[in-house]
């Protein structure tokens, strides 16, 4: 796929990764002797992107600038008003760098999506009547708002990204519409548990003995 000069990539590696037990950004997938989970994202995301950004401890030896948290929010809201803060594109492709199996071509279609209604702040699928905002198209310019929503929760809990991103008045993409570019869903999978990444190693397995990326 092409590079879009107003498409930022920014992945989310922040996070404590207690249910896991280690950093999920450096685990190797989807076997031992493979590059790290962020990469995996990477690797698959950044054509699609004229600038790539890290919301983490570390670059990951990434060709990415990075950016810290933003100071006083909890969560991956942090993460994401940090990279909404440094990103010098009109949007950008957040994702969270323990989903592996992310589709670019819906990538690509959340991004033509958020071109098309330009009033909104952000554009993020709903699954089983869920937002998936870590994997979700926004605006640079929704980091204000965001922020105010993060100024109203209280400071020893924060607020859910889900929650936060109703402020934007966001696109919701309904499943009947992304489901075209991702049948299975697997851009949802995450890897917060080894349960979890075995399940995923598994099917990235599969998808490459059948010859798909």
């Amino acid at each position: 796929m092409r590079s879009n000069q107003d498409l930022t990539l920014l992945l989310l590696a922040g996070g404590a990764s207690r249910r896991m037990g280690r950093d999920k950004a450096s685990i190797p997938f989807p076997s031992p002797l493979d590059p790290p989970l962020i990469q995996r994202v990477h690797d698959l995301l950044r054509p699609l992107a004229a600038d790539c950004l890290v919301a983490g401890p570390a670059s990951f030896e990434l060709s990415c600038r990075l950016v810290g948290d933003a100071p006083g929010i909890a969560g991956p809201l942090g993460g994401l008003v940090a990279g909404l803060r440094g990103a010098t594109t009109e949007y950008v492709l957040a994702v969270a760098t323990d989903l592996p199996l992310v589709e670019p071509r819906l990538a690509q279609h959340l991004l033509g999506r958020a071109r098309a209604r330009r009033c909104s702040g952000a554009v993020v699928c709903r699954r089983s009547g869920q937002l998936e905002p870590l994997f979700a198209v926004y605006r640079t310019g929704a980091a204000p708002q965001l922020e105010a929503a993060a100024g109203l929760a209280p400071a020893h809990r924060g607020i859910s990204l889900q929650l936060a991103i109703l402020r934007l008045d966001p696109l919701v993409v309904a499943e009947a519409e992304w489901r075209r570019f991702d049948p299975q869903g697997s851009s949802f999978q995450g890897c917060n548990t080894p349960e979890e990444l075995a399940a995923a190693s598994l099917l990235a397995g599969a998808r490459h003995q059948g010859g798909v990326s």
